[in-house]
């Protein structure tokens, strides 16, 4: 799926992979939790406050063309549809996989999957 948010987060992985920096130091360095970075990175974008820009640009050290790009992303982003769970994450990919009942059994197929709708079910 091509969404505005997705390219930022891509985009913000790249240029803090390109300068060797972790993502858990990273995230520190601008202000978020490892998991709020971790979801910015995903395509969430309402970690991403008027400190994080500046942070992100400082950390970065962007050129005045990379964050004109960063900020034109972060805009597009921001403007578009917010992302909804299953954009994030595929039912694959949330699973259980060693998960047990009472008794040490294992789980059936329908126990898997009534974990995974459960996940996926949209909020009240």
């Amino acid at each position: 799926m091509k969404h505005p948010a997705k390219e930022l987060g891509a985009w913000l992985k790249t240029r803090r992979q390109r300068h060797g920096l972790v993502a858990r130091v990273f995230a520190g360095q601008i202000e978020l939790g490892p998991a709020e970075y971790a979801e910015a990175e995903a395509g969430v974008v309402r970690w991403i406050g008027p400190d994080q820009e500046g942070l992100i640009c400082q950390m970065l050290a962007l050129s005045p063309a990379e964050r004109q790009v960063f900020l034109k992303l972060l805009t597009e982003a921001r403007a578009a549809t917010p992302l909804e769970f299953s954009d994030l994450y595929t039912r694959e990919q949330l699973e259980p996989v060693r998960l047990r009942r009472d008794g040490r059994k294992r789980l059936t197929a329908a126990d898997k999957k009534a974990i995974v709708d459960a996940v996926f079910a949209p909020l009240a």
